[in-house]
């Protein structure tokens, strides 16, 4: 099977930022790296533009509000027309009393608190902590994509080199049940043997049948998360190549630092520590200043003062302090300690998660490399084998029960040595994304 050798690519997630690539369009039949793969999904899924909009919206309500000034305007208007009559007792004829009345009133506010505790402070701060939770949480996003997309990509490498596995099985056993045909016809076999070729052949045809719907299946997965016509097959043609053995406590060390959910979880404990700043912040007074502009106009005419009009500025300060909530203040203080505590022990299992968590993923890693080796042996004995088995079947000095016990160790070696090869493989990449970079060389 030819391999496409392709050269070495880098996909760094360092922070929540991102470099968006352009979108590479479908290319027919021509093979896609695994660069393309990744880029296309990263452009083009769903969940990725689900997460990059929650952070527009946490970048939104990032404003210097808590430090501006409240500024209002209002106005009213206010018109009475009323006809009232009347008879006085000392005269018995009727009055009739027409008054109308036009009242406006107009201003403009100001209101700047000046000192709230470091309210303000704590609030803005908490903001821009929500924004990196945010970011954090379209990195996460983005790594599980890269991660099954991954997945897929080699998925499908292995089972093509399965499906090959397959296809060269299947074609030996046509060439021993046309052997066996020929070996009936001229006598010299029972037909036992070529029932048996024939139950085998059969057998060979039909694990061909699903190791190509399993393969097709596997292409519809990748082609979902690329978000691109499931119906497009056979663009992947690459072979899987391990990067150089990792260090161990370079990678605990770089998880320590990098890890997205560490990350994550510490925006999450310092976000409650703003929290309790601004709990205690109550115990403080507040201090505003205040000013305005103010209009008014009466028009009466039926009045005493038949017309008023009045404007001008006003302006000062003013102070609010509250000494006692019923014990209010303290109860949202206490609780505000407690979610920082609980941030901590969260941060604390999170961190011995991860870490045990690598540390399994390493030990499968080592294991599996070791046991690429011996496979790969195994493989190309399995081979050289099955080979030397056909000759001495055509000859006529190996039975067709002995043969197919060396198809099935061939099959079995070729399925052992690419699934510890996808599990290496895998164990590298969940390994890279715990250390909070993915890198990716093929």
């Amino acid at each position: 099977m030819a391999k496409l050798t392709i050269s070495t690519c880098f996909f760094r997630l360092g922070s929540f930022f991102l470099l968006i690539l352009s979108v590479l369009p479908l290319r027919g039949q021509q093979p896609w790296l695994l660069y393309d793969c990744i880029r296309q999904a990263v452009e083009s899924n769903y969940s990725v533009k689900i997460a990059h909009n929650r952070q527009a919206i946490a970048e939104n309500n990032v404003t210097y509000k808590p430090f501006l000034p409240n500024v209002t305007a209002s106005g009213t208007q206010n018109q009475t027309h009323s006809t009232s009559t009347r008879t006085l007792a000392s005269s018995p004829e009727e009055t009739t009393i027409d008054a109308r009345a036009n009242n406006l009133n107009a201003g403009v506010s100001l209101n700047w608190r000046l000192f709230d505790g470091l309210s303000m402070f704590a609030t803005y701060n908490r903001q821009k902590e929500a924004l990196s939770v945010s970011g954090q949480e379209v990195k996460i996003s983005l790594e599980n994509l890269i991660a099954q997309v991954c997945y897929e990509y080699y998925n499908i490498i292995v089972l093509k080199n399965r499906l090959s596995a397959a296809q060269y099985s299947l074609m030996l056993s046509q060439e021993r049940y046309q052997q066996a045909m020929e070996m009936y016809t001229l006598g010299s076999s029972s037909g036992l043997d070529l029932r048996q070729a024939k139950i085998d052949l059969n057998a060979d045809s039909s694990t061909l049948v699903t190791q190509e719907e399993v393969l097709q299946n596997a292409y519809i997965r990748l082609n979902t998360l690329m978000n691109i016509p499931l119906n497009t097959l056979d663009y992947v043609s690459d072979s899987i190549t391990l990067l150089s053995k990792m260090d161990r406590e370079q990678l605990s060390a770089r998880t320590l630092d990098y890890n997205s959910s560490l990350i994550t979880a510490r925006l999450g404990k310092r976000m409650t520590e703003l929290d309790l700043k601004i709990a205690r912040a109550a115990r403080y007074p507040t201090i505003d200043f205040n000013t305005g502009y103010n209009y008014t106009f009466a028009d009466t005419p039926s009045a005493a003062i038949t017309y008023n009009r009045s404007n001008g500025f006003n302006w000062g300060f003013s102070l609010s302090w509250t000494l006692f909530s019923g014990f209010d203040v303290h109860r949202r203080i206490k609780n505000a300690q407690l979610e920082v505590k609980g941030s901590e022990l969260n941060y604390r299992q999170i961190e011995n998660s991860v870490m045990s968590e690598l540390a399994l993923l390493y030990n499968t890693y080592e294991r599996n490399l070791l046991m690429i080796n011996f496979e790969t042996e195994a493989v190309e004995t399995a081979f050289q084998t099955l080979d030397a088995a056909m000759s001495r079947y055509k000859l006529g000095n190996l039975s067709g029960i002995e043969f197919r016990e060396y198809q099935k160790n061939y099959l079995e070696a070729v399925d052992r040595k690419f699934n510890a090869m996808y599990q290496a493989k895998l164990s590298e990449i969940n390994l890279r994304i715990l250390g909070g970079e993915l890198v990716m060389a093929e």
